[in-house]
């Protein structure tokens, strides 16, 4: 009987060690699949937001100032207002789209994750970006880079896109046989648009 029970506990060891050096195991359950919110998490388009920019052109050494206002005439609708030039998205089941053509973001939001963006593909190339920017400092953002090379011709837009807020930098690098130039935003301060109401001064 103490030789079977020995055989016993000598089996069930080798079975356990089997397990651990790479036998079969449990199969892991699958990610839930993800929806337009997670999208619009990183690129809420509230109605009536303001968000105010730096900006800064290598071509010409300047800096300035870039202000957009959100407008949703639709819940499906984005209007993104900047000095009356009017740019559309469309907020689908696959994410943010522009009415130009391609995205700006697409589900699933996974690091290696592309599509066709503005100009070129994009890629999802960090979800744990940190980041400081004049309007402050942010963690778990999303940053993706945009790219195209056509001969001589390249272009490289990266957008990093941060939780509850949207893009608070955007770089795009152009090169032109030997010429490059950088241009660049970044996110100076955002919230509702303000409203002045004479009554309150009563």
């Amino acid at each position: 009987m103490a030789i079977e029970a020995w055989r016993l506990t000598l089996a069930l060891m080798l079975g356990a060690a089997t397990q651990a050096c790479g036998g079969s195991s449990p199969a892991k359950a699958p990610a839930p699949a993800q929806t337009k919110d997670v999208a619009l998490r990183y690129m809420p388009l509230g109605h009536d937001t303001v968000y105010s920019y730096e900006t800064y052109s290598e071509v010409t050494g300047e800096r300035g100032l870039l202000v957009l206002r959100v407008r949703r005439p639709r819940p499906d609708l984005a209007e993104l207002d900047v000095a009356g030039r009017i740019q559309r998205l469309y907020l689908g089941d696959k994410g943010v789209s522009l009415a130009t053509g391609g995205y700006l973001l697409r589900i699933p939001l996974v690091v290696g994750a592309e599509w066709i963006g503005d100009f070129g593909k994009v890629r999802v190339t960090a979800l744990d970006r940190k980041i400081k920017v004049p309007a402050g400092s942010f963690e778990r953002c999303l940053e993706t880079v945009e790219e195209i090379a056509n001969g001589e011709v390249k272009k490289r837009t990266l957008t990093v896109f941060c939780p509850d807020i949207g893009i608070v930098l955007r770089e795009t690098q152009g090169q032109s046989g030997l010429e490059v130039a950088l241009e660049r935003i970044e996110l100076k301060s955002y919230g509702p648009v303000f409203t002045y109401d004479p009554t309150a001064d009563d």
